[in-house]
């Protein structure tokens, strides 16, 4: 027997299905978290999962899965994120399907270079899938699955 998918419960690629957004903790009780920063968990209280951005010169932020804020979180606040987005990014020195990865220069921020300096972590968090400057590039962010994480030596 064939499913009964109704058309209304599918979401277009570049939409997201907010079940699968998680209800997040700030751990910068200082600092918000703007809109599309790569996230890691950091500690938990009660239910819900504690932040901070991610750098690829510290191994603990890049291991298991990685989130990207929704929205800003408010420094210590609450707030929304996702496992994948398609978000806007400057493509224009890749081509589609090329890796990108977490910064090794700029916390919670994402880089088409691979991290080259000696212990810096190798984490591919998503894919080129629009080439264009910082108004028109599209990366495809998905911080599950990819986690071969090379440390450099």
């Amino acid at each position: 027997m064939a499913g009964n998918l109704k058309q209304r419960l599918i979401k277009a690629g570049r939409d997201f299905n907010y079940a699968e957004g998680v209800k997040v903790l700030n751990n910068d009780t200082a600092n918000a978290l703007p809109a599309g920063t790569i996230l890691c968990g950091v500690g938990a209280s009660g239910p819900f999962l504690k932040v901070g951005k991610t750098v690829a010169t510290a191994l603990a932020t890049t291991r298991g899965r990685l989130l990207i804020a929704k929205h800003e979180i408010p420094a210590g606040g609450y707030g929304v994120a996702l496992p994948w987005q398609i978000v806007t990014f400057d493509t224009s020195a890749g081509a589609v399907g090329d890796p990108v990865y977490v910064s090794d220069t700029t916390a919670g921020a994402m880089t088409l270079t691979v991290p080259a300096t000696s212990g810096d972590v190798i984490r591919e968090i998503g894919t080129v899938v629009v080439v264009g400057g910082a108004t028109a590039g599209k990366v495809q962010f998905s911080g599950e699955g990819l986690q071969n994480l090379v440390v450099v030596a």
